[in-house]
């Protein structure tokens, strides 16, 4: 007789939730309750994951549950354990809850602890841009890692959900989950940010080519250097040619045109001036006038100025 998989309820039924639920479904795995406030979102979820329990509040959730995945935002994550652990009808010994919060450690599902519950929390290791197609956002799950944390024995049943869903994993520690959670920003958010900062640049330049076209070549071999030799040794520029007057020039340039980058810009020099600094890339007193001319940048009357941008 083959092994039976175990029932999963899904509170949340936005991107994270609806991405990792139907992977799994995919792969043979049941639900027997699909949960949402939002009623639309948590009924098409369902559809798609053939469960015929909708609900919109927590104690919606199905009895014959055993795992419970908590995708919600972060904010709720923490009442959604409270309902739960409230809800005397649910069997706690032998239920298993599990987050996917990148900040959050398992502490935060405590009230279902107490209960008797086994806790974990995972963390996909991808983004989940709004209004993209079920089936790239599925397609980008392949492979990724999750970061994962909690007790020996509910770490044993996240890995064979992150096995279904053909993943890999890294454990981290309660103490490390928020300095994880800031690497994630910094890989996704941040990097989305600079992205956006180039093409808000090159928009200025007035080219009938896109930005993507322009500067594609040198971002793809920048990321190709970085991960052959590492971010020290890949890092080029004007700054680890100790160039102040290049600096002294895009300084006013960005006052000129583009001053709501200016706190990007001098923020990022800093950084990429320590760097070079601590892998002997520029010598101590270049860096230190590096970073006096970013300051007193920052400090001057100049720098008030994008406070007047209009957007």
């Amino acid at each position: 007789m083959p092994h039976q998989l175990p029932k999963i309820s899904i509170i949340g039924a936005g991107a994270v939730g609806t991405a990792i639920s139907s992977y799994l479904f995919d792969k043979g795995y049941r639900f027997s309750s699909v949960i949402d406030m939002n009623g639309t979102k948590a009924l098409s979820l369902a559809n798609l994951l053939k469960c015929n329990k909708v609900g919109v509040v927590v104690n919606d959730i199905s009895l014959d549950t055993d795992i419970v995945m908590i995708t919600v935002n972060d904010n709720s994550i923490s009442s959604v354990a409270m309902e739960l652990a409230k809800n005397k009808k649910i069997y706690h010994k032998k239920l298993f809850a599990v987050h996917c919060s990148g900040v959050y450690s398992s502490d935060i599902l405590a009230p279902l602890r107490k209960k008797g519950s086994l806790t974990a929390s995972m963390h996909p290791l991808q983004t989940f841009p709004q209004n993209q197609k079920l089936s790239r956002i599925k397609s980008k799950l392949k492979g990724i890692y999750y970061g994962i944390e909690g007790s020996p024995e509910s770490l044993r049943i996240v890995k064979n959900i992150i096995e279904a869903l053909d993943g890999k994993s890294i454990i981290i520690s309660k103490e490390m989950k928020p300095l994880y959670h800031i690497a994630s920003v910094f890989a996704s958010n941040y990097l989305t940010v600079l992205l956006n900062t180039i093409s808000d640049l090159t928009s200025q330049l007035k080219q009938k080519e896109s930005w993507m076209e322009i500067f594609g070549p040198i971002m793809t071999t920048t990321m190709e250097n970085v991960i052959k030799m590492n971010a020290p040794k890949a890092l080029t520029g004007p700054i680890v040619r100790g160039d102040l007057r290049t600096l002294d020039i895009h300084l006013d340039s960005l006052y000129k045109h583009t001053p709501q980058f200016i706190p990007l810009y001098t923020i990022a020099g800093i950084e990429a001036a320590r760097i070079a600094k601590d892998n002997n890339r520029i010598k101590d007193e270049d860096f230190k006038k590096i970073i006096l001319k970013f300051r007193k940048f920052i400090q001057s009357n100049s720098f008030n100025k994008i406070k007047k941008v209009k957007h």
